[in-house]
């Protein structure tokens, strides 16, 4: 297992930032993406983590069968990467001989398609939006009927971690009529991969009105995620008092970004002194969620 994540948190942009403390609404509508974002990384409990991301994107005030959610989130969740895909991606792995090679590849998923008689250029931007170089995206175009091209690839673990590598083979079927079609199959140690390489996620997203009492806008996040099938939700709240607060999270809402809740975002948690605890000593841990946690320790 590789015990390093694939990249370093993002930082939230000034636009965003300064958005969503005026007009969460409007800044849901801007759809900044550095916003957008910091909701799914930085609210309480995460989402994702940064490097879990693709593309992001929201459509506000989405009616529902009864009323409407302020904004529904929809991102790319990955599910894993391609070895040396970029800077800070973990390198091939280093297989030795044919023993080690059969050790991590005993499994083999069924031949699956990628991609059904699409364009060329339709071919070429989704291997390269999977990380594939330009090079690499000609080979496996270009393969003969018999060709298949190898990659090594990591999935990530649900801590955000890297796991065991696995091994891809990608095919490609080029057609008289100018389509494509891309096939793969996987090679494996015990899991196998969980899709290609990512799969769209939907969340809701409320924003928090203080006229309302707590089972009211809890109420309102349950017939969102009850409409749109989804167990998560974001609130985007303000000034909540801490029984709130843990009603939410034990409910299955995550809190985004609020002045009364930002000595916890920020807390560099050291209390407890466990040293193989994930929260210690990271800046934007959710301390919150840690039984050992006591905030009359933060800032000494």
């Amino acid at each position: 297992m590789v015990s390093s994540p694939l990249a370093q948190p993002s930082q939230r942009t000034q636009s965003g930032s300064s958005l969503s403390a005026a007009d969460p609404q409007l800044a849901l509508a801007v759809a900044d993406d550095g916003f957008l974002r910091s909701l799914l990384t930085e609210s309480l409990p995460a989402i994702a983590h940064p490097h879990e991301i693709g593309s992001v994107t929201v459509e506000v005030g989405v009616p529902l069968p009864q009323g409407r959610t302020d904004a529904v989130l929809t991102f790319e969740h990955i599910n894993c990467v391609l070895a040396g895909s970029y800077p800070d991606a973990p390198p091939l792995p280093d297989v030795h001989n044919h023993r080690e090679y059969q050790a991590i590849t005993p499994c083999h998923s069924d031949l699956a398609t990628l991609a059904q008689n699409v364009s060329l250029s339709e071919a070429e931007a989704l291997l390269a939006r999977s990380g594939f170089d330009a090079d690499e995206v000609q080979h496996i175009l270009t393969l003969p009927s018999q060709g298949w091209h190898k990659s090594w690839w990591y999935s990530l673990a649900p801590d955000g971690f890297l796991t065991v590598p696995f091994q891809r083979h990608i095919r490609s079927r080029c057609y008289t009529d100018g389509t494509v079609t891309l096939q793969f199959k996987d090679h494996y140690a015990q899991q196998r991969p969980e899709g290609f390489r990512s799969q769209p996620q939907k969340l809701p997203v409320v924003v928090h009105s203080p006229q309302a009492s707590f089972c009211d806008n809890l109420a309102q996040i349950n017939l969102s995620r009850q409409a749109l099938g989804i167990p998560q939700a974001i609130l985007i709240a303000d000034d909540l008092s801490e029984l709130e607060v843990e009603g939410y999270i034990r409910q299955n809402v995550s809190l985004y970004r609020q002045r009364s809740l930002e000595y916890l975002l920020n807390a560099n948690c050291r209390s407890c002194g466990q040293a193989k605890c994930p929260l210690q000593g990271v800046d934007s841990s959710p301390v919150l969620a840690c039984r050992s946690f006591r905030p009359v320790d933060v800032g000494t």
